[in-house]
């Protein structure tokens, strides 16, 4: 609670303009209420916010950039992405965006992410309420949010230069994006340069002494080279439950923090590099939905997009048991979590070794978790440990499409 009260003292003495009463802030002349902190985690805070011409809420996404530690590009990336594939049904959108100084630091920026705030939340939130009330989801619901999170993979593995869901429009508004972020990212460095000569006492010659923008993680840059209509595939890398939004009707999966997109294929061709992707994948892929093969990333190895295929599995386990099947076995057997995903550990509650049903409990009542028996066959083929065995995301769409075909119609909830 503390670190709520001042990181809004933050907010409030920065970018953005305070007004007598409640507290109030501007994003690029648009006025809105800070009604409550939503989450954090890193360098970034979620809060509550209404706009004050027609009280529509929305989610504020505030990322600080200490330069050296998180350039203003890489947090904008994020920016960058919602712009390239929007209009998607299942990808989230950005609403508004501005970058502002820190006035007590000239080297620091924070960038602040206006995103729409949906009441249901995500599906981490339904799963905790399942595990409270001792309820379940109803199984063709759930594959029909299953399909969706696909759908919007699907949009990211397969997009084309030029030719995503908002076509050339799109791209162009992401390479702004981009270009603002470079602006203001070189604004830092040269402040953090003019700050330090004034302190020994020298003339700094900004055309010369200037650094490089930190451009790392690039999102429209990595299409370069790549001719329009052609595929340049990302991958999101950090698929979650608390990542996929449930929208206001409670129809559609909504695909969201996309910070931690990935060009994909990324061939390893050094040791360094092996050890910068593991690192990257250590801050931004959460550990019980993570790859195997970003836990020891090999040189001579290749990362592409079947790390969202096994983050899938893993999700889709998540919300018929309750957690993670990783979190889940670790549990059971007290061993490490990355020891169990790199062996490929992990059964169904009602399944013993080889997977086989078990007969009976420790209680010796019969043990049956109710879960559909081509619905474990998903989150089988998702969660092979050798990528290539994973299905790509148009054949997982095809499975699950059979699946649910083949499902009843679910009973009143």
């Amino acid at each position: 609670m503390a670190q709520y009260f001042l990181d809004l003292v933050y907010t409030l003495t920065n970018c953005m303009s305070c007004f007598p009463g409640s507290p109030q802030l501007k994003i690029n002349n648009r006025s809105f209420k800070i009604l409550r902190l939503l989450g954090e985690g890193g360098f970034s805070y979620v809060y509550l916010v209404q706009d004050t011409s027609n009280e529509a809420l929305y989610a504020l996404k505030k990322i600080r950039c200490p330069f050296g530690q998180e350039s203003v590009a890489l947090a904008m990336k994020e920016v960058e992405a919602y712009a390239l594939f929007s209009p998607h049904p299942n990808i989230i959108r950005s609403v508004d965006y501005c970058v502002s100084a820190d006035r007590s630091d000239p080297g620091a920026k924070t960038v602040y992410i206006l995103l729409p705030y949906y009441r249901r939340g995500n599906l981490q939130d339904i799963i905790n309420a399942n595990l409270v009330n001792h309820t379940k989801f109803p199984e063709r619901r759930l594959m029909v949010l299953f399909l969706g999170v696909c759908k919007a993979l699907k949009a990211m593995h397969n997009y084309k230069v030029g030719g995503g869901p908002g076509g050339v429009n799109s791209q162009n508004k992401a390479k702004r994006i981009r270009g603002q972020a470079a602006v203001a990212d070189q604004e830092a460095a040269e402040e953090v340069e003019q700050q330090r000569g004034r302190q020994s006492g020298r003339e700094v010659d900004s055309d010369s002494e200037q650094q490089e923008p930190l451009m790392e993680g690039e999102v429209t840059r990595s299409q370069e080279g790549v001719a329009p209509g052609e595929i340049r595939a990302y991958a999101h890398r950090d698929i979650k439950p608390g990542n996929i939004m449930i929208d206001d009707d409670g129809e559609q999966p909504i695909l969201m923090d996309l910070g931690s997109l990935a060009t994909s294929p990324t061939p390893i061709t050094s040791r360094s590099l092996a050890l910068a992707v593991q690192d990257t994948a250590a801050e931004h892929s959460t550990m019980p939905y993570r790859a195997p093969e970003l836990f020891d990333v090999k040189t001579g190895s290749v990362i592409d997009t079947k790390v969202d295929i096994w983050s899938l599995g893993c999700t889709l386990y998540a919300c018929l048991v309750g957690k993670s099947p990783f979190e889940m076995r670790s549990d059971e057997t007290g061993g490490s979590l990355s020891i169990c995903v790199l062996s490929g550990d992990w059964r169904f509650p009602d399944e013993g070794a080889g997977g086989k049903k078990k007969a009976k409990n420790q209680a010796g009542q019969s043990e049956d978790s109710g879960i559909s028996e081509n619905i474990r066959e998903v989150v089988r083929k998702c969660l092979k440990v050798e990528p290539a065995e994973r299905p790509d995301v148009e054949e997982l769409m095809t499975i699950v499409e059979e699946v649910i075909a083949d499902l009843p119609e679910d009973g009143p909830s």
